[in-house]
Protein backbone atom coordinates (compact mmCIF):
# COMPACT_ATOMS: atom_id res chain seq x y z
CA UNK A 1 0.00 0.00 0.00
CA UNK A 2 0.91 3.64 -0.03
CA UNK A 3 1.51 6.12 2.73
CA UNK A 4 0.67 9.80 3.01
CA UNK A 5 1.92 12.53 5.30
CA UNK A 6 0.13 13.58 8.46
CA UNK A 7 -1.43 16.66 6.84
CA UNK A 8 -2.92 14.69 3.95
CA UNK A 9 -4.07 11.93 6.33
CA UNK A 10 -5.96 14.59 8.29
CA UNK A 11 -7.48 15.98 5.09
CA UNK A 12 -8.64 12.49 4.11
CA UNK A 13 -10.16 11.90 7.53
CA UNK A 14 -11.99 15.23 7.30
CA UNK A 15 -13.20 14.33 3.80
CA UNK A 16 -14.86 11.07 4.88
CA UNK A 17 -16.54 12.97 7.73
CA UNK A 18 -17.77 15.96 5.70
CA UNK A 19 -17.98 15.01 1.98
CA UNK A 20 -21.61 14.37 0.82
CA UNK A 21 -20.17 11.61 -1.38
CA UNK A 22 -19.14 9.71 1.80
CA UNK A 23 -22.51 9.31 3.53
CA UNK A 24 -22.67 5.51 3.16
CA UNK A 25 -21.92 3.76 6.46
CA UNK A 26 -19.60 0.77 6.82
CA UNK A 27 -17.56 1.66 3.74
CA UNK A 28 -13.78 1.39 3.41
CA UNK A 29 -12.80 4.55 1.55
CA UNK A 30 -9.64 4.63 -0.57
CA UNK A 31 -7.85 7.06 -2.85
CA UNK A 32 -5.79 6.52 -6.01
CA UNK A 33 -7.39 3.34 -7.31
CA UNK A 34 -6.28 1.06 -4.46
CA UNK A 35 -2.91 -0.54 -3.96
CA UNK A 36 -3.75 -3.94 -5.43
CA UNK A 37 -2.13 -3.19 -8.78
CA UNK A 38 1.14 -1.80 -10.08
CA UNK A 39 1.15 1.99 -10.13
CA UNK A 40 0.84 3.85 -13.42
CA UNK A 41 0.03 7.33 -14.70
CA UNK A 42 -3.47 7.85 -16.11
CA UNK A 43 -4.15 10.03 -19.18
CA UNK A 44 -5.21 12.90 -16.88
CA UNK A 45 -1.73 12.90 -15.31
CA UNK A 46 -2.79 11.48 -11.94
CA UNK A 47 -1.16 8.42 -10.38
CA UNK A 48 -3.38 5.32 -10.32
CA UNK A 49 -3.23 1.94 -8.67
CA UNK A 50 -0.32 2.18 -6.24
CA UNK A 51 -1.71 4.06 -3.26
CA UNK A 52 0.16 7.05 -1.92
CA UNK A 53 -0.57 10.73 -2.14
CA UNK A 54 -3.36 12.39 -4.12
CA UNK A 55 -6.15 10.79 -6.12
CA UNK A 56 -9.92 10.63 -6.01
CA UNK A 57 -11.89 8.94 -3.24
CA UNK A 58 -13.76 5.70 -3.98
CA UNK A 59 -15.38 2.76 -2.16
CA UNK A 60 -12.89 -0.10 -1.81
CA UNK A 61 -12.97 -3.74 -0.69
CA UNK A 62 -12.04 -4.19 2.95
CA UNK A 63 -8.91 -6.14 3.76
CA UNK A 64 -8.72 -8.70 6.58
CA UNK A 65 -6.87 -6.09 8.69
CA UNK A 66 -9.74 -3.63 8.31
CA UNK A 67 -12.28 -6.27 9.37
CA UNK A 68 -10.20 -7.22 12.43
CA UNK A 69 -12.15 -5.86 15.44
CA UNK A 70 -9.16 -5.03 17.73
CA UNK A 71 -7.44 -3.21 14.84
CA UNK A 72 -10.67 -1.37 13.97
CA UNK A 73 -11.15 -0.26 17.58
CA UNK A 74 -7.56 1.00 17.75
CA UNK A 75 -7.97 2.91 14.46
CA UNK A 76 -11.25 4.45 15.67
CA UNK A 77 -9.58 5.58 18.91
CA UNK A 78 -6.59 7.09 17.09
CA UNK A 79 -8.85 8.79 14.54
CA UNK A 80 -10.96 10.37 17.28
CA UNK A 81 -7.82 11.66 18.98
CA UNK A 82 -6.60 13.16 15.69
CA UNK A 83 -9.68 15.34 15.15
Amino acid sequence: GGYVGMEEAGERLAQVIDDPQCTKSGVYWSWNGGAQTVGRWSPDGKPRGAGGSGGEIFENQQSDAVRDLPTAKKMWKLSREAV
